[in-house]
């Protein structure tokens, strides 16, 4: 079973990904805000961390630079939503 941290703000989001990655043998830790995943991060190091570009308190690229000054070797995958329609073409 591999541990990961999904750091996630939206819970309907956060809730689908966690149920699909449990059925692949996934285990799977949600944290909701930065804050709450750096708390984390220092008490248990997990083999993968997806992480959301837009949180609450702040962007999920600064927790990744914190993670390469900590945690060198974890490995981080954004897994987020952009929603912005000035791209989309009709």
């Amino acid at each position: 079973m591999v541990d990961l941290y999904y750091i996630e703000d939206d819970p309907n989001i956060a809730q689908l990904v966690k149920e699909y990655l449990e059925q692949k043998d996934f285990k799977v830790t949600i944290c909701n805000t930065l804050a709450q995943a750096k708390q984390a991060l220092t008490t248990h190091v997990p083999a993968l961390v997806l992480l959301d570009q837009n949180m609450p308190d702040g962007r999920g690229d600064s927790l990744c630079q914190w993670i390469r000054q900590n945690i060198e070797e974890l490995p981080v995958i954004f897994l987020t939503v952009r929603d912005d329609s000035r791209h989309i073409v009709a």
